[in-house]
């Protein structure tokens, strides 16, 4: 993703500074979580992958920012249409559903690859010292104590230092 993280498009509108903890840290992280959640339920990687980049790109705050999800979308369809990410449009369809949804405390899909971008998003709550809620969950191996603990031990070696 190293070529969509310096791309003007997608860097004009960063606001956050790079120690935030919705920044790229952040983000390297879900994409970590997330494919290896799509290794074993088969979720469209390159959504996954997408997403982790994307999902809080254009976040204002730290703090509560409840349309944040809407201007990733916003974004997402932006770096379509100037060629910068080439996806089917179920990908698209997959990617926006995603990303419009993935602060929304009641969110629902059926799509495993929507649901793995989420798991991916709440395995990172570690950062922040906040367990993930198997129940708040949605692939099996992403709410699994082994996905879990695996998330720990990544967030206290890298924000921890531990």
């Amino acid at each position: 993703m190293l070529n969509l993280t310096n791309n003007p498009i997608f860097t004009r509108g960063i606001i956050l500074e790079d120690g935030s903890i919705h920044g790229i840290s952040h983000w390297r992280r879900v994409e970590k979580f997330g494919l290896t959640i799509a290794a074993e339920n088969g979720a469209d990687q390159e959504v996954v992958s997408l997403f982790a980049y994307l999902h809080d790109a254009r976040r204002e705050s730290d703090d509560d920012d409840p349309n944040h999800g809407e201007r990733a979308v916003v974004l997402l369809a932006e770096l379509i249409k100037e060629g910068v990410i080439k996806i089917t449009q179920r990908q698209h369809e997959q990617l926006a559903k995603a990303l419009g949804s993935h602060n929304v405390t009641d969110a629902q899909s059926d799509d495993i690859t929507v649901q793995t971008c989420w798991d991916a998003d709440r395995l990172d709550l570690w950062r922040s010292n906040i367990e993930p809620n198997p129940r708040l969950m949605f692939t099996d191996f992403g709410k699994s104590e082994k996905m879990i603990k695996f998330a720990e031990i990544l967030n206290r070696k890298q924000v921890f230092g531990l």
